[in-house]
This record gives C-alpha cells, structure tokens and sequence, in this order.
C-alpha cells in the first residue's frame, strides 16, 4: 500500500534524498512492505541515478588518461581468474605473471558518452536499470536493499549502489587497459571486432602510437555515440600528436567480409560478450539469440569470427582476447559454461598461430557477480568460498594473447 507520507519527498532538487532522521523515522513507524512499495513509487518519478560526469569531467580523465605512461599500470605478481577447475593454457606472459593494476583513469571520457546507453542492458538473471526503473515489481524488490544492506538514509548514490549490487549494471572496459595494452606492443593499426561502449576507442585516441583503428559492432544504437566520441577525441587532438583515423561497421563479427582488410592490423584487441550474461539488445544481429547453447555460440560466433578476421593480421601482429568462462547458474546454483578453453585449443590449429601467454586485468568486487566482467566499486568480495581456497593473489580477467607467426 502506498504511504502518503512519501508525498512530501516527490519533486525534490536536484534529486531525491531522506536524511537519516527521517529514513530512522519511516523504518520505526511503518510497515516494511509500504515502505518499499512507497519508496519505489517516488524514486519512479526521478530519472534513473546516473552517475554525474560533466563535460568538464570528461575533458579532465581524457586528458589525464592521455598523458599517463602504460609502465604505470603494469604490474608482477600472482593473480587468478574466475573459472570452476582453472585454465589449461597457462596464465603467465614471458614466463611471468603479470596483471593490469585497476585504475578509473579513463572511466568518464568514455562514459559520458555512454553511461544512459549501457544501463539500458539487461543481465541474463536480473534487469538492467533502466528496465528495472520502468517497472514497479522490480523497484519494490530492489527497495528491499534498503534495509537489508542497512543504508543510514536513501540519496542519488546510494540508489546507485543498490542497483549494482542487487541488478545488473552492465560492465564498463577500462579505457586504461586498452591504453596500456596498444602502448606495451607498440599498436599502430587496430582491429576491435566487439566494441561495446567505446572504451577501447577511447583508449587508441589517447595512445601515443596508434594510428588506425577499425571497430565492429551489431548494436546499432551505439553507432551515432561512437561517431560523438571519436568527433570529441579529435577536437582535444595536438597538432603534434600522430594522426588517427578510425572506421566503424555496423555488422555481426562473424558475418563481416575481413578481406577487405587483409594483412591490414598489427594488433586485433577485444573484448566479446561472455555468451548470454549480458544481453545488449534483443535484435537477431546479436550473437546470445542466434546461438541458443555454449556450443553453438562457441563455434558459431567467436571461433568462426576469429576464423574469418586471420587474415586481417600482420605477420607478428597480436590477438588479444578479453573473456573468461562464466558462471551462468542462478539462486546459488552453479552452471560453468567453458569460453577460454575451447578457444585457445582453436586458436592452436591455426598452422601460423603461436601462444604468447595471458595478462591478468585486475578487477573490482562485485558480490552478486555471475561471471562477466562486471565488477562495480563496492567493498564487498565477489569471491566465492571455494575460489579462495583454490586461489591466492589478484582476482582478474585473463586477456588471452597469440601471435600470428
């Protein structure tokens, strides 16, 4: 039943918010459901809690992330990744193990592009954000939050949080990984065949070295962003600094005609959605409804993908892969699915591929993660009690690198 007592916090500026004093008063004096039926109500008639980045903000982390150096982000030492009984390709690069320490530099330049864009996608368990803003069932069960996750008061960040914790926030690439990976090999023309949110364009905009930069992506809703963010990119571009020019397809990976491209990238660096876990859009383009099975998913969208853009790589160039098995069971129910290793045992029968190793990419916590690379800030642990006692060191995603010979 709603409360009328929740009218009084309708039309507040800039955003909703009840102090402690009287969040304490409304848990004392009302019953629970209400509460959680009434909060959902009024928080309805706000947009959702986007994080604030100003366009001052966006020009700020650009330029810091322009003028980072990548050794700054490399570092030694041991990590594991998520996956039920480990890997069998080994997680070292040159005989050692070494991760891409977590840092947010970067973060803003691409999400204010992209921040409304990404929060329209669901998970395979749980609705995105805007999808759960739009819907009373789902505001009421995520009002619960509230008080199991003991919030001294209800503001803008603290909704935020509560969606990334008991939703599904889809993940954001680090623009500074992208950076450090194009500057340690010394990429000059690069092959993005999965571009998601535009955090890897952003990442060649700000390298030092590249020069050229193809990106592919199904979802066309993302296409008009990309084109802002690479206009931006350019207008904050130095007369001194080495040209970029880029190319964007509208296309599914593994239908796209790579010769056009043939023995064109030194580098092809990407990151491919983790099977089903997030679902960008629901047209036939994408790869979660074509291939209803791991299996079919596995050869029919990444392998044959890979297959098909070979050609497209420089003798010596890398292929660089960011994607880990994942966990799609639910309501504490494990259901490995295995990505990695099937992949890299294709990859293997490639006559002129060469395995070179996997750096780690050092994650945030997520308590309700299923498996993706979705970690949200929180101080929370998202490992699972059996990961811990399997795993000492960095918890990470493996990016998975060969060579062509």
């Amino acid at each position: 039943m709603y409360l009328s007592y929740f009218d009084k916090f309708k039309g507040q500026e800039p955003y909703l918010e009840i102090n402690e004093t009287e969040w304490s008063y409304i848990k004392e004096t009302f019953d629970k459901d209400d509460v959680k039926e009434s909060l959902a109500t009024v928080a309805m008639t706000y947009p959702p809690p986007y994080a604030d980045i100003s366009r001052k903000d966006c020009r700020r982390d650009y330029r810091k992330l322009k003028s980072t150096w990548y050794h700054d982000f490399i570092s030694e030492g041991e990590w594991f990744a998520r996956a039920e009984n480990g890997y069998e390709w080994p997680l070292t690069y040159q005989g050692r193990q070494i991760y891409i320490k977590r840092n947010n530099i970067g973060n803003k330049s691409s999400n204010y592009f992209q921040q409304e864009n990404r929060w329209s996608v669901d998970g395979t368990i749980s609705p995105g954000p805007l999808r759960t803003w739009g819907e009373i069932k789902f505001m009421t069960s995520l009002m619960g939050a509230a008080y199991t996750l003991k919030f001294p008061k209800i503001d803008k960040a603290i909704l935020r949080t509560m969606l990334g914790l008991r939703k599904y926030i889809c993940s954001q690439f680090k623009p500074n990984a992208a950076k450090t990976l194009y500057e340690m090999f010394g990429s000059k023309n690069i092959l993005d065949f999965s571009m998601g949110w535009g955090d890897r364009l952003a990442g060649f905009y700000a390298s030092m070295n590249t020069e050229y930069y193809v990106g592919i992506d199904p979802r066309a809703e993302n296409h008009p962003i990309y084109e802002e963010q690479a206009k931006y990119y350019q207008l904050h571009h130095q007369f001194f600094e080495t040209k970029k020019e880029v190319e964007f397809h509208v296309e599914a990976a593994e239908d796209f005609d790579f010769d056009q491209y043939s023995d064109t990238f030194d580098t092809i660096f990407t990151s491919p959605p983790y099977f089903n876990v997030e679902r960008y859009s629901y047209d036939d383009n994408q790869s979660w409804v074509r291939y209803k099975n791991i299996d079919s998913w596995n050869k029919m969208f990444l392998q044959r993908a890979l297959e098909n853009m070979w050609v497209s790589l420089k003798s010596g160039g890398k292929l660089c892969v960011n994607i880990s098995d994942v966990n799609a069971g639910s309501n504490g129910k494990k259901s490995w699915l295995q990505i990695c290793d099937p992949m890299n045992e294709f990859l293997d029968t490639f006559k002129d591929s060469d395995y070179l190793g996997c750096i780690g990419m050092e994650m945030a916590s997520r308590p309700n993660s299923i498996g993706a690379g979705t970690a949200v800030e929180s101080g929370e642990s998202n490992r699972e009690p059996d990961m811990i006692k399997k795993f000492d060191g960095k918890f990470c995603e493996p990016i998975w690198i060969w060579e062509k010979k």
